[in-house]
């Protein structure tokens, strides 16, 4: 069975981490208040009780609105709890109950953060972007399964590549921040896999930017064209897909190639 009892506690596990993130990203700018300010209304500062706190179902039993004054209740809370649970519940899926899964739980919990910041400012956090890569150098040679070379040469090809795109188009194409993110790409899917990680950002990349331009304005015009995407979201999930799926993707690639 997919879905047993384990998967289901690495969910709500996941709902839970996933409200923590929500609180990360908000306070991001002054990660202090964390540990002395309490959750409450973004609109009228009301301290929440803790039955307005419980991921995801608080959300909906209150209609997405605040109990207190009313105001909308951000889509970002429910998407991140269930986009975080079920990303722990597919972690443990894949890797099972082992130190690998957690590891993975702890490297994806910071480059969700990352991503969603990105979203919404399109701007890598420096400390997180920091604290991933240092898990991916302590751990990721470890829990890839690949020698310690595979993991420096991916991370020099990814990082090296996006630093080019960021140095010839003088950040017009792609913010600097990207490049640590490629850099923690190469190294958690290592030598040659980072080529596959690396080929499905861009694919990914490539197909949103058009469907955003298709349904932004079917007229394409030189003000949307100058509008920018956030990257950063496309090289998390592909090094997610990669690390789980790269090796099958290359063998069924390369199966089918030959049978050409």
């Amino acid at each position: 069975m997919i879905f047993n009892l384990t998967t289901i506690l690495f969910l709500l596990f996941g709902l839970a981490v996933g409200s923590f993130l929500n609180v990360v990203i908000y306070r991001i700018d002054d990660l202090k208040t964390i540990l002395y300010t309490r959750s409450h209304c973004q609109s009228c500062k009301k301290i929440l009780a803790w039955y307005d706190l419980i991921p995801f179902i608080s959300f909906v039993m209150l209609r997405a609105r605040c109990r207190y004054c009313g105001e909308k209740i951000s889509w970002q809370y429910p998407i991140v709890e269930v986009g975080v649970g079920l990303l722990f519940a597919f972690i443990h899926y894949f890797f099972g109950l082992s130190l690998g899964a957690f590891f993975y739980i702890a490297v994806f919990s910071i480059l969700t953060v990352i991503l969603v910041y990105d979203i919404k400012t399109q701007t890598v956090p420096e400390i997180f972007a920091w604290i991933a890569l240092g898990l991916a150098v302590l751990g990721g040679w470890y829990f890839g399964g690949f020698t310690l070379a595979s993991m420096i040469i991916g991370g020099l090809i990814a990082g090296g590549f996006l630093g080019a795109l960021v140095f010839f188009s003088k950040e017009k194409w792609m913010g600097a921040g990207d490049i640590k993110i490629g850099i923690i790409l190469g190294l958690l899917t290592g030598y040659p896999n980072v080529l596959l990680a690396v080929f499905i950002a861009f694919l990914l990349g490539s197909i949103f930017g058009v469907g955003y331009i298709y349904f932004k304005n079917s007229k394409i015009n030189r003000d949307l064209l100058r509008q920018s995407l956030p990257f950063a979201p496309f090289l998390i999930t592909a090094t997610l897909i990669t690390i789980t799926f790269g090796n099958y993707l290359i063998n069924w690639y390369l199966g089918s190639f030959y049978k050409f």
